[in-house]
């Protein structure tokens, strides 16, 4: 995570000149004129917008955790959440991914699963390879919609810088050099990177977006995330720093772009 209180601003004004606060009424209001409806409310965080994802992003070759190429262009048709990570982060991403996953255990419930995926996809491609992504959804438990992407590092850049995602690689600076979770090397280098969730519609344009520490509401990662986590991570944990987001902020975010009520 990059050691900067000022997130959130830098992602608005970088979106700024395209963001369009939307009309009330949500995707999945009645087509009957006549028939009474109820709009779902505008979220209380976040940032709701309209941005069309231009072809050259949307067409960017990503690899799934089982081998499966796909776009964000394939996935027309459904709303995305889409946020970034990498595996071998210790004090934000195993955060993010409780609350993802927690998201696309309750998209079943809310009668929404075939209509929306979650999808984190990777700020880490020379590292987080296919079988890691695979090694890293099955701490997390399986979900058929729950992915996991990587791809080749052009490609990944170029989507990031679409988002507003700054990321950088930074040497490995904590002595003894912490132990990859996954193969027991040590870390020789870090990613430095913003923390963002946005909601994609289906057809493929950027509805919403939030940044910041997920808050987990006490929620915690699997043993071997939570061993993994640094001191910076557990306290974000036990108390996550502001700017938070919650599952119910994206469940809010969700009903706003599809209209789907979540309990």
């Amino acid at each position: 995570m990059f050691p900067d209180t000022n997130r959130t601003r830098r992602i608005a004004i970088a979106l700024a000149s395209t963001v369009t606060v939307l009309s009330l009424l949500g995707c999945g209001a009645s087509r009957n004129p006549s028939a009474p409806t109820t709009p779902p409310a505008t979220p209380t965080s976040g940032t709701v917008l309209d941005k069309a994802i231009p072809a050259a992003v949307a067409n960017v070759p990503l690899i799934d955790q089982a081998g499966r190429h796909f776009t964000l262009a394939s996935l027309r048709g459904k709303t995305v959440v889409l946020a970034d990570f990498l595996t071998l982060c210790q004090e934000i991403c195993p955060l993010t991914s409780v609350n993802l996953r927690d998201v696309a255990k309750a998209l079943p419930q809310a009668g929404a699963a075939p209509e929306i995926q979650v999808v984190e996809a990777t700020v880490d491609p020379k590292r987080d390879t296919v079988p890691r992504l695979a090694a890293y959804q099955k701490l997390f438990g399986a979900n058929p919609h729950w992915t996991f992407a990587t791809g080749d590092q052009t490609g990944l850049d170029k989507l990031w810088a679409f988002l507003g995602v700054n990321h950088e690689q930074v040497g490995e600076d904590t002595k003894p050099a912490p132990r990859d979770w996954w193969t027991g090397a040590p870390l020789t280098y870090d990613i430095q990177h913003q923390d963002v969730v946005y909601v994609i519609d289906p057809h493929g344009h950027l509805r919403w977006f939030d940044n910041g520490t997920p808050n987990t509401m006490g929620s915690a990662p699997p043993s071997t995330m939570l061993r993994f986590l640094s001191a910076e991570g557990r306290k974000n944990l036990a108390s996550p720093t502001d700017p938070t987001w919650t599952v119910k902020d994206i469940e809010q975010a969700l009903t706003y772009v599809t209209g789907q009520r979540f309990r």
